[in-house]
């Protein structure tokens, strides 16, 4: 997946068509959310967090899959969900680099994507060589996801601050006799939750952020559409689930 700077003369006769399936996005097992997509995002997805090995710090995430390197919601041509992150949305754009000051509008673009023509398409630079409108668009609305972003990272970052991050406990068993204890995955323990102070209350709420750990927690539950989805394709059955948030 090569990713380059966006610039004027590397990508001149560059166009970019409409986005036509979900194939790139069969790669992905999970992708970062923004705070603004939680509500959406558990009506289909399990929300989780996980941690960051050398920072220490943790991220918001929908989980595609359980296991693998694929998403599961990737069935029969079609991806499986009313809502799509906008993480997926944004391909085959990224934000290059802060100090990447040859990027136009900040962007990088991977350039083996389909979705990128030189003759079909809207194009990304004018024959003055500066960014379309189509580009502009582009560069405003993965700014807009980048500061999404962080306020997600504000609210994973107040979870761990009032000691509510909790390890995820996953045993997955298959039809064959296989099982796997899935490691990395955190959520928010109910009890540490139940157990804060008013003042911790107050603080999370005016926050935006208390509403936020309550949707998420009852994400949980959507384990078991991914459990259904694997079932839907793979020749060996997922057979049993079991989780718990080790509070």
């Amino acid at each position: 997946m090569p990713v380059f700077t966006l610039n004027a003369t590397r990508h001149a006769k560059a166009r970019l068509r409409p986005q036509a399936d979900m194939a790139h996005a069969e790669r992905q097992n999970h992708a970062r959310l923004g705070l603004s997509e939680v509500d959406l995002a558990a009506a289909d997805y399990p929300l989780f967090l996980m941690k960051h090995a050398q920072t220490g710090r943790f991220t918001l995430c929908a989980l595609f899959a359980l296991e693998g390197d694929r998403s599961w919601y990737m069935l029969g041509g079609g991806w499986q969900a009313t809502y799509l992150p906008e993480a997926l949305l944004r391909h085959p754009f990224f934000l290059a680099p802060p100090d990447d000051t040859d990027a136009v509008l900040g962007l990088a673009v991977e350039e083996s994507s389909p979705r990128l023509h030189d003759r079909e398409g809207v194009p990304l630079f004018g024959t003055d060589g500066q960014p379309t409108e189509a580009t502009a668009r582009v560069a405003d609305h993965l700014s807009r996801h980048r500061a999404d972003l962080d306020d997600a990272a504000g609210f994973t970052a107040a979870l761990a601050a009032e000691g509510l991050v909790r390890p995820l406990a996953l045993r997955l068993r298959f039809a064959d006799g296989r099982e796997n204890q899935v490691e990395g995955l955190y959520g928010i323990g109910a009890e540490a939750l139940s157990g804060l102070c008013d003042e911790a209350v107050i603080r999370l709420h005016r926050a935006g952020h208390l509403r936020a750990a309550h949707v998420m927690m009852a994400s949980a539950q959507q384990l078991y559409r991914l459990q259904q989805l694997h079932n839907a394709a793979a020749s060996v059955a997922l057979t049993d689930l079991a989780f718990v948030i080790r509070d």
